[in-house]
């Protein structure tokens, strides 16, 4: 993989993608963040952080970079990709952040991109 990562390439690093747990809690799907939207979506809540999880690194991962901005601290690049849970699909938004070149992507933020 190039570096920087460019738009239509996939996700350098992905099977190394990390998250810290503050971002479920404070953001991904918390009320003063994206909550209403996975809840409406998806019918998940902060109790679903695994399979939510699990479904956004599965679907990353094959997913094309459509996005990619550099930053103070480093690259964001942006994907959409259609995730699965239960019986109801939908494409997300999801951004993932580099710090440095060689640096596993750690999530920024997702939600349904309805």
């Amino acid at each position: 993989m190039s570096w920087p990562p460019k738009v239509g390439e996939l996700l350098p690093r992905a099977s190394e993608a990390w998250c810290v747990d503050e971002k479920w809690a404070d953001w991904i799907l918390a009320e003063r963040g994206h909550a209403r939207e996975w809840a409406r979506v998806f019918n998940v809540g902060l109790a679903d952080r695994d399979r939510v999880w699990e479904a956004i690194t599965t679907a990353s991962f094959s997913a094309p970079i459509d996005t990619v901005r550099e930053t103070p601290d480093g690259i964001t690049c942006g994907v959409v990709a259609e995730i699965t849970l239960g019986d109801r699909s939908a494409p997300l938004r999801i951004v993932w952040h580099y710090a440095h070149e060689g640096g596993a992507p750690r999530l920024v933020t997702a939600y349904p991109a309805l």
